[in-house]
């Protein structure tokens, strides 16, 4: 996977002979990566800087741009739309493909998550009888998830991976800051493989909001969320810091690197991503759920 680079707030990004080019305002020292080595820039930090023509050379070698707001969440990710020839068939498959198919796409979706939920504790070293409770769970899957299992077994899985007193949300606290802004990043590079391949993130599989113009990327997401709590778990939590610092927050853009199995092979997640939402157009030009490709922890371990 090419490089996904955290820009800190002492730094002006342009570009150069060499490709991108990251000064220190306050040491002035000079860093270059070429434009084929980087994936994407995040800019975290309100105090960032930047040249029009690093938007433009980005646009030109396919390099994401990626601005957080103050909380650190994404604001905005600058998207290339040019030279999608089949943008409007794609869109014309994503409003006709039929309510079975997209009930068995989500309960494909849901064992997955459920999967990973399980070997995630299992992999934190939790109790087996927890894992087996979760893993249990997933037993009660129908097509579509009439009965929204996903639901019961969040409920069941922070409490035990990350303490009986643990409410998951939006809140400040270590852990859900750590989670949020994990699977903000995720669901950002999620998205910008979706539009990429021509397809609308508002349409989504089983979410549905019209107020919620990620839909397809929330759909998408939910089988890589045990990676980012792995990664809190392991690499946050044991530094004991109360709030959410760039150093923090610079660990958990590494997820993006962590390996995974899908469709048979080794990927780090950013990839694995590509294959998924690959896999997902197949999925629309067949009619058929048959082909996504949802991501596994390595069994073992890493």
């Amino acid at each position: 996977m090419k490089n996904i680079v955290y820009v800190k707030t002492q730094y002006f990004v342009s570009t150069s002979n060499q490709g991108l080019k990251f000064s220190n305002v306050i040491d002035k020292s000079k860093q270059y990566m070429a434009y084929d080595d980087v994936d994407t820039l995040i800019f975290d930090n309100v105090n960032g800087y930047l040249s029009n023509k690093l938007i433009q050379k980005c646009v030109e070698h396919g390099i994401s741009l990626i601005f957080c707001d103050e909380k650190h969440s994404p604001l905005l990710l600058l998207d290339n739309l040019y030279n999608q020839k089949k943008r409007f068939e794609l869109l014309n498959d994503q409003l006709t493909v039929g309510n079975k198919v997209k009930n068995r796409l989500w309960s494909k979706i849901v064992l997955s998550k459920i999967n990973n939920q399980a070997q995630c504790l299992e992999e934190t070293g939790h109790s087996k009888i927890n894992v087996s409770l979760i893993k249990s769970i997933k037993n009660n899957i129908t097509e579509g998830d009439k009965h929204n299992v996903e639901a019961y077994a969040a409920r069941e899985y922070f409490p035990m991976m990350f303490g009986k007193n643990f409410k998951r949300g939006r809140y400040d606290d270590i852990v859900n800051a750590s989670l949020n802004y994990g699977y903000s990043i995720l669901r950002a590079l999620i998205r910008k493989e979706i539009v990429i391949h021509g397809l609308e993130p508002s349409f989504g599989i089983h979410h549905a909001s019209v107020e919620n113009p990620f839909n397809l990327s929330d759909d998408l997401i939910e089988p890589y969320r045990a990676f980012v709590d792995e990664l809190v778990y392991e690499s946050i939590l044991p530094k004991n810091h109360e709030q959410l610092d760039s150093e923090d927050r610079e660990d958990i853009v590494k997820i993006l690197f962590e390996k995974c199995v899908i469709d048979n092979k080794v990927y780090c997640l950013g990839d694995a991503i590509k294959v998924t939402v690959n896999s997902y157009l197949n999925c629309l030009n067949n009619k058929s759920s048959s082909n996504l490709k949802l991501p596994t922890f390595i069994e073992g371990g890493k």
